[in-house]
């Protein structure tokens, strides 16, 4: 649910039923779905927000590790260990107007799951360092589903059996995940000289030094391997469930955090279904996800 003209305020409320009918709360912003924040009537005026050059956004389907990474990023920008309970929303482009994060300190790191298409043109312009986190879809379906049960803003009651083929259709907020992954794959390539870093969630859980290091280099900064063993140490689900406490979100947020939940979860015929839609869908792409480790 997709349309051109993003940044007419043209905002409603719709519930979108799954399989069963039980329904997810969501905000259609000219045809394009995001959650109901609680805090924001949609998203009007985004593709003008004005960017820095040494901006940086984090750019992540849903569920995907976006709060993990960020406070990964936080501390190799600041080069220190932070202590506190910013979450993403503070500068999350779509949660609400830019004077959020207007004003934050250089360099600011910003958050979003949309496309690029209704990112602001800035990005583009001015060449903004992208840092984009995907995932094994499976694993982020069933992330998927576990957040919107526990949220209060979806306001979801559903059952797992009938929310698997809607959220692959992209039904819901933010689309299809193969829309996504393809439309981000298409920027890198009409859009060389724009400064992108893809990472993996798997590679991350694997071989998080080594993959912190790649970020080093990519932002242009230089850490220490004991620094980025603190950085390690402070930003696990533990840790970080134990730092930012609020509520509702920060269970629903620090879950499991691992890979291949999803096989307590998929059926035989729910996982061929998958593999299947895959093959047709995905055909084109070449990147390669990891399902377990």
């Amino acid at each position: 649910m997709m349309c051109d003209d993003f940044d007419r305020p043209l905002t409603h409320v719709v519930g979108v039923p799954d399989d069963g009918g039980d329904t997810i709360t969501c905000l259609n912003s000219n045809g394009f779905l995001i959650p109901n924040f609680p805090n924001t009537r949609g998203i009007p005026g985004i593709r003008s927000a004005k960017m820095r050059d040494d901006d940086i956004i984090l750019c992540t389907y849903p569920k995907s590790g976006t709060h993990w990474v960020l406070e990964i990023i936080r501390e190799l920008a600041a080069g220190e260990i932070i202590e506190d309970d910013v979450m993403m929303d503070q500068t999350f482009l779509e949660m609400g107007p830019e004077e959020r994060y207007a004003d934050l300190q250089s360099p600011r790191i910003l958050n979003s799951h949309l496309l690029m298409k209704h990112l602001p043109e800035d990005v583009i312009n001015k060449k903004v360092k992208v840092i984009s986190v995907l995932r094994n879809p499976k694993d982020v379906a069933v992330s998927f589903y576990n957040f919107a049960k526990k949220v209060p803003y979806l306001k979801y009651k559903g059952e797992w059996k009938n929310v698997l083929h809607p959220f692959f259709e992209g039904k819901f907020i933010y689309g299809s995940w193969m829309d996504y992954v393809s439309d981000w794959e298409e920027v890198k390539k009409t859009n060389p000289d724009l400064p992108v870093l893809t990472l993996f969630y798997e590679d991350l859980k694997q071989d998080q030094m080594r993959e912190m290091r790649r970020m080093c280099e990519f932002l242009g900064v230089e850490r220490t391997d004991d620094f980025l063993s603190r950085i390690r140490d402070n930003t696990t689900l533990t840790a970080m469930g134990t730092l930012k406490t609020k509520g509702d979100i920060t269970r629903a947020v620090f879950r499991k955090g691992g890979v291949g939940d999803w096989k307590n979860w998929f059926t035989v015929a729910q996982n061929e279904w998958f593999d299947q839609l895959y093959q047709e869908k995905m055909a084109d792409c070449h990147l390669q996800f990891k399902y377990t480790l």
